[in-house]
């Protein structure tokens, strides 16, 4: 009952709440999407996730993950192999996984690899290839393989992300 009315107050209330903030996020963004897109990274739904996952996710809240990390690592905790970090907020597992870092635990190599724009790009891109889902044209297949869950603001934000990103390219 509890989740029914979590859902309830995201499609409603918190939904209402949060699209004058995302509209405001989307316009931040701008400058990280342009600068992915320079670089020849332009997969649609990958910088869509991106921007979502830092509306979620902002800096602050990053840099707290990664002193989580860290303590989480010191501590031998295996809590660590399921945070979700970096932008991209792919899991510490998937990003080994993947092949983006060597291992779960904290290093400096590993700080700076999901920091980097470019890498949570990559790490995204990768994690929606093997979800088969990197060309998925629905909102709500990308949210649920990606989240692992149906989430209909999740796949609201996709679509006005979407929308964005085409009318930033003109």
């Amino acid at each position: 009952m509890a989740r029914v009315g979590t859902q309830l107050f995201e499609q409603t209330l918190g939904g209402i709440a949060r699209r004058p903030r995302f509209s405001l996020h989307l316009r931040r963004t701008r400058r990280l999407i342009r600068g992915l897109e320079e670089k020849g990274l332009r997969e649609p739904n990958v910088l869509a996730i991106l921007t979502v996952e830092t509306f979620y996710r902002p800096a602050a809240l990053r840099m707290l993950e990664y002193v989580a990390w860290l303590a989480l690592s010191v501590l031998r905790l295996e809590r660590v192999r399921t945070m979700s970090i970096g932008r991209a907020q792919v899991q510490l597992v998937h990003w080994r996984d993947l092949g983006l870092i060597d291992s779960v635990r904290f290093s400096l190599g590993s700080f700076a690899r999901v920091r980097n724009a470019e890498i949570n790009y990559e790490a995204c891109r990768r994690y929606l290839h093997r979800s088969e889902a990197l060309a998925e044209p629905s909102p709500e297949v990308i949210t649920t393989a990606y989240t692992g869950a149906q989430r209909p603001e999740y796949s609201s934000m996709l679509r006005a992300a979407h929308g964005a990103i085409r009318g930033s390219r003109g």
